[in-house]
């Protein structure tokens, strides 16, 4: 019963999630551009819901962060009660996700960009770094994902 329930929740889940991105990105390339006097460079090309689109990237890795620390810490506790020794192997998925961070945030570069027409603040080397941080840290999850799938059903046990 309980199995039953979690697959409903994660299926529905699952299309909500999808819908909601196939509406964003319909509003993104149907939703035209932005009105020639509000542009901010006049010779690019700009959609109207670019906004939009950045800030459901934004809320799916947030999600996507807080599922993987939440699970990692669940799966701690529950490890440490049955057997310590197990439970501080699986504290490295949560060493390692920090070790991700600190190194993709090194990699990152502080230059200052110039952007025709923003002179807003976040063009400062520690909130540069910290978005390269979050793109190269997308980049290593989404190629260990698509590592996973391919390779992880090669060396399941067959009983």
């Amino acid at each position: 019963m309980a199995v039953t329930k979690i697959h409903r929740a994660s299926k529905t889940a699952l299309i909500i999630g999808v819908i909601i991105s196939i509406a964003v990105m319909a509003l993104f390339y149907l939703g035209g551009q932005v009105p020639a006097q509000e542009k901010i460079a006049a010779d690019m090309s700009q959609p109207k819901f670019t906004d939009i689109v950045l800030y459901w990237s934004y809320v799916l890795l947030v999600i996507t962060i807080a599922a993987l620390i939440i699970f990692a810490i669940m799966a701690f506790l529950k490890q440490l009660k049955e057997s310590p020794k197990k439970a501080l192997s699986g504290l490295l998925v949560l060493v390692g996700l920090a070790a991700m961070f600190l190194i993709t945030f090194m990699m990152g570069d502080g230059s200052l960009l110039n952007i025709p027409g923003y002179d807003g603040p976040d063009n400062q080397p520690k909130t540069l770094k910290i978005t390269d941080m979050w793109l190269f840290s997308s980049y290593i999850m989404l190629i260990l994902t698509f590592l996973a799938i391919l390779l992880l059903p090669l060396f399941k046990r067959k009983r």
